[in-house]
């Protein structure tokens, strides 16, 4: 699959039943979300409210790629209010498992590096990141996110593992992406 394929841009509300479906499949398959799929309820009708916030809120976004007009990524991002940390978004991204490895993460993360780069008051993303995430963190550090600090034994796998989460952080104007 070439990277030309995948297109970006911004989800909409009537992606919502779409969205929805493709949160439960990522719930269902991926060990390194804090999320279980039992604990996902959300129907697609407050998919589309929660999409339609994000798309008023100039803090916030969810952004998706497509492959022949079908969700294979997404990337969202949320923002605290408060004066003194507003200037900090923290971020989860996922891949639909049929497309790991091609390059979609990467290709999210650069168009919303870029949108936090050119922000009026965003200055630094963050991101939590299971320690055991090997290759999502060799992204990160690829990409110029540093490792700022650990929550020990932050997450406890049904299996009984007990891993690190990783704080990690970029400030888009200070670094240049390759």
């Amino acid at each position: 699959m070439s990277r030309e394929s995948i297109h970006i841009r911004e989800a909409t509300p009537k992606d919502a039943k779409a969205l929805n479906a493709y949160i439960r499949l990522i719930f269902e398959t991926s060990e390194h979300l804090i999320t279980s799929p039992e604990e996902f309820r959300q129907p697609p009708w407050k998919q589309r409210m929660w999409i339609a916030r994000k798309n008023t809120n100039t803090n916030e976004t969810c952004i998706i790629a497509l492959k022949d007009d079908k969700i294979v990524g997404m990337l969202d991002n949320w923002t605290d209010r408060r004066k003194r940390v507003k200037h900090v978004t923290t971020f989860a991204t996922s891949v639909h498992p049929d497309y790991r490895g091609q390059g979609i993460a990467r290709k999210l993360l650069n168009e919303f590096i870029d949108l936090v780069r050119l922000h009026p008051t965003l200055e630094k993303i963050e991101l939590h990141v299971h320690a055991d995430n090997i290759s999502a963190i060799g992204l990160y550090e690829k990409m110029g996110f540093l490792r700022e600090g650990i929550r020990s034994r932050a997450i406890k796998y049904q299996d009984g593992r007990v891993v690190d989460d990783i704080l990690m952080a970029i400030w888009p104007n200070e670094h240049k992406q390759d």
